[in-house]
This record gives C-alpha cells, sequence and structure tokens, in this order.
C-alpha cells in the first residue's frame, strides 16, 4: 500500500511550489530522503521541476518520475497558502506534506 505525500519549496514570493509522490512518504522515507539528500536548493527546484514521482531516490537522476512513462508534469504550481497546500495533498490522498523553507525540510502528518 502507498503512502502518499507532496513535496513542496515555499517560493520567496511565498507562494508554494510542490510534487506528489506515490510510495514511501512517511517520515522514514520521503522526509529521510529529503533531510539527507536534497539540502542544495539548485537540485530541489530540479526535483520540482520533474513533476510527480511514483518513488524519491537519493538522486534526481534515479528518482522514478511520470514523465518518464509518458504522464503528466502534474506540478502544483502558485499554491498561495499553507493550507491550500494541505488540501492539494488530501485531494491526492496525501499523508504527509513535505516543505523545503530557508534551508530547512519542514513536514506535517495529515488529519483527516
Amino acid at each position: 500500500m502507498a503512502t502518499r505525500s507532496l513535496i513542496a519549496k515555499k517560493n520567496k514570493d511565498s507562494t508554494y511550489t510542490a510534487v506528489y509522490c506515490h510510495f514511501d512518504g512517511y517520515e522514514e522515507g520521503v522526509g529521510k530522503v529529503l533531510r539527507e539528500h536534497y539540502l542544495d536548493e539548485a537540485k530541489i527546484d530540479l526535483l520540482l521541476s520533474k513533476g510527480g514521482m511514483s518513488s524519491l531516490a537519493e538522486t534526481v537522476e534515479g528518482t522514478e518520475f511520470y514523465t518518464k512513462r509518458g504522464e503528466d508534469l502534474n506540478v502544483y504550481e502558485n499554491i498561495q497558502t499553507y493550507g491550500e497546500l494541505v488540501e492539494a495533498a488530501k485531494n491526492v490522498g496525501g499523508e504527509f506534506v513535505y516543505v523545503y523553507h530557508n534551508g530547512v525540510w519542514n513536514s506535517h502528518k495529515i488529519t483527516w
């Protein structure tokens, strides 16, 4: 069974950009990979530009993006508030939201 999540970045204009991740969205999965391997803002921007993914790898190149299978990009852009970001996660059955801001990854477990 999948543990879905959204991976997001808070932009300079206070909006959010996010992508969907289908598998391993829990803290010990996606959370750990983000905190250990995605600390460079350019790498995070590259990850987000590639769109939704089945699973997150330690490298952008190793990540299984849906576009590799010819599917849509599925990037959530210009999300105005954190509440809207959480709602976007709920709409895809997400259980966690990860947000990069000011050099730190923060996580939020979604309650239904």
